[in-house]
């Protein structure tokens, strides 16, 4: 009977299993605040995914070596009603500074070589798609960013994405 009420009365915590408890929670701690400075998540909400088959995607905020055909994710900005200021996008890096990109009704060019077809979106949302018809050169700090389907929301309608929106390198998940 006592070892039974023994077993049943409450334990004391020692000290050295508090401060065991304590340094490892502040190790864990630690790592999570480190990981999160360095990393975030992109979730494409949408119905179309202009970059399939992913929808999840881990950003590595410390990559800025911008490449051309690497992934990258940038903050929205100017480009509603499509998407809201600040919204993180994912697409492909195709346009550098210095390249000469052309937009037609039936293309997208970044040096000559075709990037995108058609202006499908502009044609979804009612929009005469002769209003992204041009050609120039892309600006120091920007890049044209597409998707790789027909229907992306991409840099034949809205332009370049400025250094200060690139957010980093995007790893798809899944």
């Amino acid at each position: 009977m006592a070892k039974v009420e023994r077993d049943r009365s409450p334990k004391r915590i020692s000290a050295a299993f508090l401060g065991k408890g304590l340094f490892y929670s502040a190790v864990v701690a630690g790592g999570v605040v480190m990981l999160a400075s360095r990393y975030s998540i992109a979730i494409a909400s949408q119905d179309s995914l202009c970059l399939p088959p992913y929808r999840l995607w881990i950003i590595d905020k410390s990559n800025s070596d911008l490449v051309r055909g690497g992934i990258y994710a940038f903050h929205s900005k100017g480009l509603s009603p499509i998407f809201h200021d600040g919204t993180i996008i994912v697409k492909v890096l195709e346009g550098m500074p210095g390249d000469i990109a052309k937009v037609t009704l039936d293309e997208t060019t970044i040096n000559g070589v075709t990037i995108g077809k058609g202006l499908q979106v502009a044609t979804q949302q009612g929009i005469d798609p002769q209003k992204y018809v041009r050609e120039g050169v892309i600006g120091q700090g920007n890049y044209w960013f597409f998707g790789r389907t027909p229907d992306s929301f991409d840099s034949r309608y809205w332009g370049s994405a400025s250094t200060d929106q690139i957010i980093g390198k995007a790893y798809p998940i899944w």
